[in-house]
């Protein structure tokens, strides 16, 4: 598996990822994300492929808006994660998670933090964050699709 950052080459792959309706009431659209990335330099689109076929896509955000997970200015905010529909419950979300401390590192070896919001009602998806190592900090922030609770994963 290979996490990378977003490039014009991975468009196709991109317009053919699948997210049903259920999974988008959870996160955002990868094509809206990579249209944010692409005017704003601390966004950071990022695709992760599995022999050659787009299966996760996330953003770290570096921007302004982190203020309202972490004081931290070291810090990145994990946002939009998915996974293809057509690839769910394989495991790939949980290996690109497991994998994305040491592409930080690597990749943006300022960072610290990785901070992230995982709504409330998402209790798999919260479940996931805790296997990997994330662990909540006790505050809830109201997002675009409800209550979020913060979580931290600290490099």
């Amino acid at each position: 598996m290979k996490l990378k950052g977003y490039q014009p080459a991975y468009h196709g792959d991109v317009m053919d990822y699948v997210q049903t309706k259920e999974l988008l009431t959870f996160t955002g659209k990868p094509q809206d994300a990579i249209a944010i990335s692409a005017t704003t330099p601390t966004h950071h689109s990022i695709v992760v492929y599995e022999e050659n076929r787009l299966v996760c896509f996330f953003v770290l955000d570096e921007g302004v808006s982190k203020q309202q997970y972490t004081s931290e200015n070291a810090a990145f905010v994990l946002r939009s994660f998915s996974t293809d529909a057509r690839y769910l419950r394989l495991g790939y979300a949980k290996k690109a998670l497991l994998l994305l401390p040491d592409f930080v590192r690597d990749q943006f070896p300022e960072i610290k933090t990785i901070v992230l919001g995982v709504n409330q009602k998402n209790l798999p998806a919260q479940a996931l964050y805790e296997k990997v190592g994330f662990v909540a900090n006790g505050r809830v922030i109201v997002g675009p699709k409800g209550p979020q609770k913060v979580m931290m994963y600290r490099l």
